[in-house]
C-alpha cells in the first residue's frame, strides 16, 4: 500500500498529493494520542486532540473537496501552523520538556517552502515565530515543573516515541522534497532542451553535447556522423491539410526515426521540418546504411492512415575529419543535403 501511494504521489498532482497525505497522517497521529491521553487519564489532553483531530479533518475534507485551481493552501497551512504551535505548548505545559512534544514544533520550519502562495515576509515571518516559541518553551520547561507528573517510565517512553516520530517525519519531509526537487530539476531540463512536440532533444541541447562530444573524439582518435533529414514538400502537406496535420506528420516521423537507432544515438528536431541524429564512433559505409534505411521506412510507411498521408525525405550526411568542429560537419552535412534538394529529393548523399 505504501508503495502505491509512493508511486501516485510521483504525478502532475505531486505538490497536492504531499499535503493530502501528510494531513492524513498528522490527523492518524492525533488519534492515536486521543486514545494515549485516555489511557493516562488527561482529560485536558484527550480534549486537546479531539480538538485538533478536527482541525485536520476539515483541513483533509477542505483540500480534497475544492479543484486544484481553487484550493487555498496558504489557508490550510496556517491551521496546521496554528494546531501544532498551540497543541506543543499544552501538551508541554502540562506534561513538561521531558514528554518530548516539544519536538513537533520543529517540523514546521519545512512548511513555508512548500507553500508557493507565500511571499518571502511571511516564510520568514513564521520561521521567527516557531524559533521564538521553540526557545521560549525551552525555557519555561526548565524552570517550571509540569501540571501533571507521570511516572519516570511512562515519561522516558513519552519522550523517546516523540523523538522517534520526529525523525520519521523529518526523514519523510526530506524524502519528499527531494523528489519535489528532482521533478522540478527534469521540468526545468524538459522545457530548455526538449522540443514540445516531438519530444525529441532540441537544436540548443544537441549542439551543446555534440560541442563537447566532439573534444573527446578528437583525443580518443575517432570519429563521429551527422544525418540531417529533411522532410520533402512538407509546405505542402500544410497548405493542403492544416497545421495540426503537419504537426501530426513530425510527431510520427519522430516515432520512426527514434524506433530505427541506437539507444545511444541522439535524436533531435533540427528546426521546422528538420531533423538530426548524431551517432558515435561510426564511418561512412555505417552513416550511408542507416541513412538509406531510415529514407526507405519513411518512404513506405503511411503516416496518417485516415488521410493516407506519406512522405519522402532527403538526407544529407557527414562524418567528422580529426580537426574538425562541431558546426564544420554540420555545415558539409547541410551541403550535402542542399545537393540532394537539387538532385531530385528523396535520397541519402554523403559529404566525403
Amino acid at each position: 500500500m505504501l508503495f502505491k501511494i509512493l508511486d501516485r504521489l510521483k504525478n502532475e498532482n505531486f505538490y497536492w498529493n504531499i499535503g493530502f497525505y501528510a494531513l492524513i497522517v498528522a490527523g492518524l497521529t492525533h488519534v492515536f494520542f486521543f486514545f494515549l491521553f485516555i489511557f493516562l487519564d488527561i482529560p485536558q489532553l484527550v480534549v486537546i486532540n479531539v480538538i485538533s483531530i478536527a482541525i485536520y479533518l476539515y483541513c483533509i475534507f477542505g483540500l480534497s473537496l475544492k479543484t486544484l485551481d481553487t484550493k487555498d493552501d496558504s489557508q490550510i497551512g496556517w491551521f496546521v501552523f496554528v494546531e501544532l504551535i498551540g497543541h506543543s505548548i499544552i501538551a508541554t505545559y502540562y506534561l513538561g520538556l521531558e514528554s518530548g512534544f516539544q519536538y513537533y514544533m520543529y517540523t514546521i520550519i519545512f512548511i513555508p517552502f512548500f507553500i508557493w502562495t507565500y511571499t518571502t515576509v511571511v516564510r520568514l515571518l513564521r520561521i521567527v515565530i516557531v524559533i521564538t516559541v521553540a526557545l521560549l518553551l525551552e525555557y519555561w520547561g526548565y524552570n517550571h515543573p509540569p501540571v501533571i507528573r507521570l511516572s519516570p517510565e511512562y515519561s522516558l517512553s513519552l519522550h523517546y516515541m516523540n523523538l522517534f516520530l520526529l525523525l520519521i517525519i523529518m526523514a519523510f519531509i526530506s524524502y519528499f522534497y527531494s523528489i519535489y526537487a528532482n521533478m522540478y530539476q527534469n521540468l526545468l531540463f524538459k522545457q530548455s532542451n526538449v522540443d514540445p512536440l516531438t519530444n525529441l532533444y532540441n537544436r540548443r541541447y544537441v549542439h551543446e553535447v555534440a560541442e563537447n562530444d566532439t573534444i573527446s573524439f578528437k583525443r580518443e582518435g575517432s570519429h563521429f556522423g551527422l544525418l540531417l533529414i529533411d522532410i520533402d514538400y512538407f509546405k505542402k502537406i500544410n497548405d493542403r491539410y492544416g497545421h495540426k496535420c503537419g504537426d501530426k506528420v513530425l510527431i510520427e516521423l519522430s516515432h520512426i526515426l527514434n524506433e530505427n537507432v541506437r539507444q545511444t544515438t541522439i535524436v533531435s528536431r533540427w528546426g521546422g521540418e528538420e531533423f538530426l541524429i548524431v551517432l558515435e564512433d561510426t564511418y561512412e559505409d555505417e552513416l550511408i546504411h542507416l541513412g538509406e534505411r531510415l529514407r526507405s521506412v519513411i518512404e513506405n510507411t503511411v503516416l496518417i492512415k485516415e488521410k493516407k498521408i506519406q512522405i519522402t525525405v532527403t538526407i544529407g550526411g557527414a562524418v567528422s575529419h580529426q580537426d574538425e568542429s562541431i558546426d564544420e560537419v554540420l555545415s558539409r552535412a547541410d551541403k550535402a543535403l542542399y545537393q540532394g534538394k537539387e538532385k531530385g529529393r528523396n535520397q541519402v548523399l554523403i559529404d566525403s
